[in-house]
């Protein structure tokens, strides 16, 4: 029992916006890591490139499908599902799965559709590596089903999200949800 509630707990402050409507978890996770200070000044438009503009595009058509892809798989708690992989690496992907594998033992699934408005704050192309922050509003998704009610939580809160390319593909590998500050 201490071992399930802390895998619950665990999987719930890793995998932040998506598992926010997880039920079960035995600590109450209203408040998490407190958002980082954004360094540099704000300046004019910056200019990019039509490389850097076609890496965003692409990032964020991770994001939205990665999102979207988990919300499917998360109304019937399908920790089965292969389509995760077109978007997600590790270590997120296992966590997700692992998330969903838990929500199944215990009759849980999401219900309805959070909203998302990510943008690419951080590019690095040399490196293949990129940051996305987001305002997760989960207002209109809910944990359905389980034994025990799912603990009170903020629905909206800062996501910060890091992508990586691979063999020139983009995909999304870490989640941090800041639910102790709104936005």
């Amino acid at each position: 029992m201490i071992v399930t509630t802390w895998i619950r707990t665990r999987a719930v402050l890793v995998l932040g916006m998506v598992l926010a409507t997880l039920a079960g978890c035995g600590e109450d996770v209203q408040t998490g890591p407190t958002l980082p200070e954004i360094s540099g000044s704000a300046s004019a438009t910056p200019t990019t490139s039509l490389e850097e503009d076609e890496a965003r595009r692409q990032i964020l058509a991770v994001y939205n499908g990665y999102l979207a892809t988990y919300i499917k798989a998360s109304a019937t708690a399908d920790y089965r599902t292969t389509e995760l992989a077109a978007y997600v690496g590790e270590p997120l992907l296992g966590q997700l799965l692992n998330s969903m594998y838990i929500m199944s033992i215990d009759g849980v699934h999401n219900d309805g559709r959070p909203t998302w408005t990510p943008a690419v704050t951080e590019l690095q192309l040399s490196d293949g590596q990129a940051v996305i922050e987001d305002c997760f509003d989960g207002t209109n998704w809910h944990a359905v089903g389980g034994k025990t009610p799912p603990p009170a939580q903020p629905k909206r809160y800062p996501v910060v999200v890091k992508a990586k390319r691979v063999n020139a593909k983009w995909y999304v590998y870490e989640s941090t949800a800041y639910r102790g500050d709104p936005c």
